[in-house]
């Protein structure tokens, strides 16, 4: 067994982590250096069977698309045009100055090909062109430029700040303006009825919640009220404790009467809770659909996601990990979290029921054939068939009893053990290649490589600050957003001591990621 395919892959996958691990003022290779370690394994005669590639490709593709799927639709409709224009005209910038400057240089297509996947840092890109044309060059280019690309990047974006002659700590404080605006916190107040309207008539909870768009969450009164009621008459005199945004419960307070203070003490049993989404019971039903909630006389304040407060509005969709404020009596509290779950190792490690479902269905619709203008039949292909069905299958949570989501542990053990496979696997049946086109056009390569990420980079800040007076911590997490760059996110990140850059890289890198693949599969067609 020393000899056989197993051991090698795992052989290189162990050299590939130590000598990505290895850094230099702060710099390493990271996963990239798995795709050296297997060029040179491949050069001196190992070789991986190409089903390996397929089977690692899938596990990672399906990975991506599960977890991009529940944001990739909100953030194109809350973002708008705006952070996706900008890294569709990066991209496309990107994709052209590969292949122009490659072309005029007089190298060989199927090299641009690699150097416009290695310059975008893009395995799955890699992959969609690999599938329609596996030549040898596409991923030694790829090899060749893929570190330097990350270096550039990740430069760029420490250097963003000089280059703009912005201060950090200014950008920051305007940026957490907007943010404020786009998404208010949601804060709790309690107020005594002092409204003489309600003296003259019946006013039900619901209808002031309906209203104001708050919830209310407690009520204390002196007459006489029944604790099974989900929709208790307000009364003159009665103290609320309500929730929702600044704006909601100041007109809230127009409507009932007097704010007191928040120290209030209410007589009841009942309590605040902090819960995690972990039951796979829950995850993927909208809040309107879990009943449970109803006798345990729980109501749900506000939930929190991707650090961003949400209303529990009634068609909502849970997520898994998503943190749910609730209000319920103390002695429903093991009921309560029995329902929400609260516990991640609780929730299966992973079911590959729906992952096997789920990359059958990918593979049967990327099979499906189509016409574009101009390039003739083209298919989804193996990737984008099952990026696609991930992207949905993620968004919907689940269909009847079937849950398509995974926790965030099993997600990332999918997606980084189906990448470590496919690397492994493309660079040893290429390494046999390696040192002959090095020698051919491998530091042209890497020129054309840089030339083409930095220009489509100088060119798309410009529009982004100078036209679209985008703040700084948007450019930059659209530009890694764009780039898939996860080492200049962090960049980005470090040197702004926030991770605000991470709102504008989770709105453009699904699109991106998408749009990635699209265009090396356009690529691939032209060699």
């Amino acid at each position: 067994m020393i000899h056989s395919d197993i051991f090698y892959l795992f052989l290189i996958i162990a050299l590939g982590y130590l000598l990505g691990n290895v850094k230099i003022k702060g710099f390493s290779l990271d996963i990239s250096a798995i795709l050296i370690i297997a060029l040179i394994a491949g050069h001196f005669g190992i070789s991986i069977p190409n089903e390996f590639k397929f089977f690692g490709l899938a596990l990672f593709i399906y990975a991506v698309g599960l977890q991009a799927g529940p944001g990739f639709f909100e953030t194109i409709k809350e973002h708008g045009l705006k952070f996706n224009a900008v890294a569709f005209l990066l991209l496309i910038g990107i994709f052209l100055a590969s292949f122009g400057i490659s072309i005029y240089m007089g190298l060989p297509k199927d090299v641009a090909e690699g150097i416009f996947t290695g310059a975008i840092s893009s395995a799955p890109a890699l992959a969609a062109a690999l599938e329609i044309k596996g030549l040898p060059n596409i991923s030694i280019a790829f090899g060749v430029v893929y570190p330097f690309a990350i270096i550039a990047t990740v430069i760029f974006v420490r250097f963003l700040p000089s280059i703009l002659k912005v201060d950090i700590n200014e950008e920051k404080r305007s940026f957490e303006e907007r943010q404020k605006c786009l998404h208010p916190d949601i804060i709790t107040k309690n107020f005594k009825i002092t409204n003489e309207s309600f003296k003259a008539k019946a006013i039900h909870k619901s209808q002031i919640e309906k209203l104001t768009t708050t919830i209310i969450e407690r009520v204390e009164s002196k007459y006489p009220t029944d604790p099974s009621d989900e929709d208790a008459i307000l009364h003159y005199g009665d103290i609320v404790r309500a929730s929702g945004t600044k704006e909601q419960l100041d007109n809230l307070k127009i409507i009932l009467g007097d704010e007191i203070e928040d120290t209030y003490t209410f007589h009841d049993d009942m309590k605040v809770y902090r819960l995690l989404v972990t039951n796979k019971d829950i995850v993927g039903k909208k809040i309107g659909e879990i009943k449970q909630l109803k006798p345990l006389h729980a109501v749900i304040t506000k939930i929190r996601r991707s650090g961003i407060d949400i209303p529990p509005y009634k068609s909502l969709t849970l997520m898994l990990g998503d943190k749910l404020y609730v209000v319920a009596p103390k002695k429903y509290e093991k009921r309560l979290i029995g329902l929400i779950g609260n516990d991640l190792l609780r929730y299966p490690a992973a079911d590959f029921l729906p992952i096997s479902f789920g990359i059958v269905i990918g593979i049967f619709i990327g099979s499906i054939p189509f016409s574009i203008p101009y390039l003739g039949m083209v298919k989804f292909s193996f990737v984008g068939g099952i990026l696609i069905t991930a992207l949905i299958l993620g968004r919907l949570g689940r269909t009847g009893r079937i849950v398509w989501q995974l926790s965030p542990h099993s997600n990332s053990l999918l997606k980084v053990l189906g990448q470590l496979i496919f690397l492994a696997t493309i660079g040893t049946n290429s390494g046999k290649y390696l040192f002959e086109a090095i020698k051919n056009h491998g530091w042209i390569s890497i020129v054309i490589g840089l030339l083409s990420i930095l220009i489509p980079l100088f060119l798309s800040t410009i529009i982004m600050r100078r036209l679209l007076k985008m703040n700084l911590f948007d450019i930059m997490g659209v530009i890694s957003g764009a780039m898939t760059s996860t080492p200049s996110l962090t960049m980005a990140n470090n040197i702004t001591s926030s991770d605000y850059p991470s709102i504008g890289y989770a709105a453009v890198y699904p699109f991106a990621m998408v749009l990635s693949i699209i265009l090396a599969q356009i690529g691939a067609k032209l060699i």
